[in-house]
């Protein structure tokens, strides 16, 4: 016999359901005129799917990231930068001291082969290509926020960007954004913490700095690869048709003819 789910379980599910009532929500009281339990899931569904989405983009920049970050601080300093603090711009020692003790706490707890076999050919001592690999994109983040100024505008050059300042902002917010979507959390109809950098394209077009679209425009500046990166929209585009009867694009801050925009190529950045 299959076993019903237990009233725990459906309290639950349920719980998990509210806030997708709220873009349905007249007053405390009552509900925009049919209403239906069917949109709510279909909504709940969207989010899921879209989070999704967001994770697999995510996971691009990320290891783009990763390999810009350390290939550049391999061949300024060395094989093992991440030793000294001159090599960063951290405010104070303490905080250098607590972000090398998180890396090697991480290297520690890695199951990977590739670091068990530093571990033991080379008695621990791994190169910052191998160390940045197992950070976390929180760590990451920080990381990239504590090198020097000059190393900064290096690698956001790569991405074409004039303000070095950008990418900070950018991989803070996709780092937040990225543990919302890792951790199951609503994403559709919700403000970001902390508000993104924009571009003079962004504010141009009046993209709201707080805003979920915020976020993905500027994916369009980080993902290079066109093969990669036209697919993408492409998914969204249809994941957004597909539940176009509960999604209200205004909501996650998307701007008329979005789409455009966002295959459109930045004028405001750095020409090779």
């Amino acid at each position: 016999m299959k076993k019903e789910p237990s009233r725990f379980f459906n309290v639950l599910v349920i719980y998990r359901l509210t806030g997708y009532l709220l873009p349905f929500k007249v007053n405390e009281e009552s509900y925009l005129g049919g209403t239906t339990f069917e949109q709510i899931v279909d909504l709940y569904e969207f989010d899921m799917r879209l989070r999704s989405l967001l994770l697999d983009i995510f996971e691009y920049v990320e290891v783009s990231a990763r390999s810009r970050i350390s290939y550049h601080l391999a061949h300024k300093y060395g094989a093992e930068c991440y030793k000294e603090s001159s090599n960063f711009s951290f405010r104070k020692i303490e905080d250098y001291n607590n972000f090398v003790a998180k890396m090697n706490d991480e290297l520690g707890r890695s199951k990977e082969l590739y670091v068990a076999h530093y571990k033991s050919k080379y008695g621990s001592r791994y190169p910052i290509w191998l160390a940045v690999e197992v950070l976390s994109f929180s760590s990451m983040s920080i990381l990239y926020t504590n090198l020097k100024p000059e190393d900064k505008r290096i690698i956001s050059k790569q991405y074409g960007l004039k303000t070095a300042s950008l990418l900070d902002s950018w991989l803070h917010s996709m780092c937040v954004l990225r543990n919302r979507c890792a951790h199951f959390s609503r994403i559709y109809d919700t403000k970001l913490t902390k508000q993104v950098s924009l571009t003079f394209n962004a504010q141009d077009l009046k993209i709201q700095p707080n805003s979920l679209y915020g976020v993905i425009f500027t994916l369009k500046y980080l993902v290079r690869e066109y093969s990669i990166w036209n697919p993408w929209i492409i998914k969204l585009s249809a994941l957004i048709d597909r539940y176009d009867h509960v999604c209200q694009l205004n909501r996650m801050g998307f701007i008329e003819d979005w789409e455009r925009h966002l295959r459109s190529v930045p004028t405001d950045i750095l020409r090779e």
